[in-house]
């Protein structure tokens, strides 16, 4: 998304509008990929000799789940975005793009998981999530077994 300086408005100016998926570069990423166009809805003003511009960004991406191991679809949504611009002289345009990307991007989960919630087959991946769960075994007699009885209210006397 490119702003040109010299169509701003004085007040500032919104710029609603898309960027391909494309720009967040994903196309061999394992764990996520760009599910369709990035949704900007931005608003550009100038102070001083500084091009600020602010406003959300929206990007549709699937990302595996790291339940079941399946992809899913979400929303990867930047509500606060604000970047500052210096506005030098010989400067007609800025160019947002890579800013887009960089905050789409730092949006993506650590550990994204699907919105399914239940048991059964997951309804994103068609894996049964009753076969991966682990039975809890008690555990074996350590030295420290001892401790799990302790309770503290006991004072010690001299």
């Amino acid at each position: 998304m490119i702003i040109e300086i010299a169509k701003l408005s004085p007040d500032g100016s919104s710029y609603i509008g898309e960027l391909p998926g494309e720009i967040l570069d994903l196309d061999q990423d394992k764990f996520a990929h760009a599910d369709g166009p990035v949704h900007c809805d931005l608003f550009a003003y100038l102070v001083s000799h500084e091009l600020i511009v602010k406003g959300t960004i929206k990007a549709p991406i699937k990302l595996l789940c790291g339940r079941c191991a399946g992809f899913f679809s979400t929303f990867l949504v930047v509500s606060s975005f604000l970047r500052a611009y210096p506005i030098t002289e010989g400067v007609d345009k800025v160019d947002l793009s890579e800013d887009i990307r960089e905050d789409v991007l730092l949006e993506i989960p650590n550990y994204p998981a699907c919105s399914w919630e239940g048991s059964g087959v997951c309804p994103h991946s068609g894996v049964n999530l009753d076969e991966m769960k682990i039975e809890e075994m008690p555990p074996e007699n350590s030295p420290w077994s001892i401790l799990d009885n302790f309770d503290g209210s006991s004072s010690h006397k001299n």
